[in-house]
């Protein structure tokens, strides 16, 4: 592809990026039974990976500690 060509693209699809979202939002609308019907088979087939809860906690966890330990340290070895 040109230079000319991608550009053209580019300033096309950035022209029409609302029209786009308009559309886009309008057809889920219209078909939100058939749309949540095809979320529910891809998250059955395993297709969509479950969201990573564990290794969020796990850095929630450390970040209190951490917390802890510098509370402890500015009030001279009190936890509070």
């Amino acid at each position: 592809m040109t230079a000319s060509r991608a550009a053209y693209w580019r300033e096309y699809n950035r022209k029409n990026a609302a029209k786009k979202r308009e559309q886009h939002a309008a057809f889920r609308e219209r078909n939100r039974e058939k749309v949540n019907a095809d979320k529910r088979a891809a998250r059955a087939a395993g297709k969509v990976a479950p969201r990573k809860v564990k290794a969020k906690v796990e850095e929630v966890g450390t970040l209190r500690e951490k917390f802890a330990a510098f509370r402890a340290a500015k009030n001279g070895g009190t936890n509070e």
